[in-house]
């Protein structure tokens, strides 16, 4: 880089940072789950569902009229819940 009368300016090496390490900055609590919903995966061949938030079981009753564990509580799945309003 040059100056006003042409001459050159001494330039200082620029040192890289090193960028912070990615974390999950989204923290999700039980509490969550209350207010938004639980967050759903398949949890095996039977139906059964998992949250991925609060670790709760469960399964929707529509389709799939038998649980099959003892532990998992009945919830409607997007396709039965339609129209309806779910806590």
């Amino acid at each position: 880089m040059r100056d006003l009368w042409g001459n050159e300016i001494p330039q200082e090496p620029q040192k890289k940072t090193p960028a912070p390490p990615l974390q999950n900055l989204v923290v999700s609590t039980s509490q969550d789950c209350y207010f938004y919903g639980h967050s759903w995966t398949a949890a095996g061949l039977s139906g059964e569902k998992l949250c991925t938030v609060c670790g709760i079981k469960g399964y929707c009753p529509c389709c799939t009229p038998k649980p099959a564990s003892k532990e998992a509580k009945p919830f409607l799945c997007t396709k039965h819940s339609q129209g309806r309003v779910q806590a």
